[in-house]
């Protein structure tokens, strides 16, 4: 707990750095312009300040290729995207912006690399703090049932900000206290989310990443999270979905559904090679005018919005780059057996599964910082194979 406690008392320069990240995180409601200079500014310090070289290694262009193809194929359909401007400003939040991230932590040494972590943690941290302050909120003003958002704009996002970011804190935590307690926090704030997936798969990621702890702990670990839940179970039995969801396309999961039935039809009567641009889902179901349903924003899965907004072409990208970076997490792991490579490999599976449920919209400015996430855990299992390799005496 001390190391993450430490960054808010000793580094005034990365604190001031997340506030002002999470401040302007805030502005993109109004326009995202703010948000795309804040970037910028950003790189070009960094760029200024480690002078990166960039590395000519092959394993660093796979997810270069990746921005590059999916940039490339939503260019391609631009001149029948139905809203051009939305288009241009989605290939910026999903491939041009997260690439320019790449490149800059592919180009600079461990001390970045570290660096960025603890700007991931403090941004947690500040997440926390928001999110009780808006349960407290709630609880005095509304009622026990609201979802909180924390920093971002939607319960679900947040959700999955925190699965990303639990095995990124875990191997930051040395002592079991630590983990044990941090655990359970963001076990909470989970529940303050209301997110149904993000609840699912984080109780999957606190057992596979904690299981010799839990083993230890059984009995003080079972009273703590029965107590959580007992505190939070009118909540919990809110979100519980019944049989009857599944066909009623005004709630959530049936929402789901329809979506999975939706974007394959449109398929049975179109090219597989036919998408309809990035970040044109949202205008497109819209024009469709589907009886008995609210119009939505995505596909709700982050493959099947692939899949519709950039072909089969642009679905088989995605597999691809989100399979490789697990199977390289995977020999990470299986040939070194560091519980660090375990949590990452773990993290990777558990938030590729949420993003079948949810995240598809990435062309959204409000995702750019999760997009920006994401590609570092698309970096991880190539700097740690790096990292060994170079260990091992061998050539990188």
């Amino acid at each position: 707990m001390y190391q993450l406690i430490s960054y808010l008392k000793t580094n005034k320069y990365e604190l001031l750095l997340a506030v002002s990240a999470v401040i302007t995180l805030q502005f993109v409601r109004y326009s995202y312009i703010p948000v795309y200079l804040f970037f910028v500014v950003l790189f070009f310090i960094s760029f200024y300040v480690y002078k990166p070289k960039i590395m000519f290694n092959i394993l660093n262009f796979i997810p270069l290729f990746f921005y590059a193809s999916l940039t490339l194929i939503s260019l391609l359909l631009l001149n029948i995207s139905l809203d051009k401007h939305k288009a241009i400003i989605g290939i910026l939040n999903a491939f041009v912006l997260p690439a320019l991230f790449y490149i800059l932590l592919i180009s600079c040494n461990e001390d970045f690399i570290r660096k960025i972590e603890e700007m991931c943690l403090l941004l947690l941290i500040i997440a926390s703090f928001v999110c009780i302050f808006e349960f407290l909120y709630y609880i005095v003003f509304k009622t026990f049932r609201e979802r909180t958002v924390s920093i971002f704009f939607n319960p679900n996002t947040f959700a999955f900000f925190l699965v990303m970011m639990y095995p990124l804190v875990i191997n930051k935590l040395k002592d079991e206290r630590s983990k044990f307690v941090v655990s359970l926090l963001i076990f909470i704030e989970i529940l303050l989310s209301g997110s149904r997936t993000g609840f699912v798969l984080y109780i999957f990621e606190l057992f596979l990443i904690n299981i010799n702890l839990i083993k230890k702990n059984i009995l003080k670990f079972f009273l703590a999270t029965a107590g959580i839940l007992t505190v939070f179970l009118p909540k919990i039995l809110y979100r519980v979905p019944n049989m009857r969801d599944i066909t009623n396309t005004k709630t959530a999961v049936g929402q789901r559904i329809f979506l999975i039935e939706f974007v394959l039809r449109y398929f049975s009567h179109r090219s597989l090679f036919t998408g309809i641009g990035a970040g044109q889902f949202e205008l497109f179901f819209r024009r469709l005018k589907a009886p008995g349903i609210v119009a939505l924003h995505s596909a709700h899965n982050l493959f099947l919005n692939a899949l519709i907004e950039y072909g089969i072409i642009g679905y088989m990208i995605l597999v691809f780059i989100v399979y490789f970076s697990v199977f390289l997490s995977a020999y990470n792991f299986f040939k070194h057996k560091e519980e660090y490579d375990r949590n990452i490999l773990i993290g990777f599976i558990l938030i590729t599964i949420f993003q079948m449920f949810d995240m598809a919209e990435i062309t959204n400015s409000r995702m750019l910082f999760i997009n920006m996430l994401y590609t570092y855990y698309l970096f991880l299992p190539i700097y740690r194979l790096r990292r060994w390799r170079s260990l091992d005496g061998e050539c990188i």
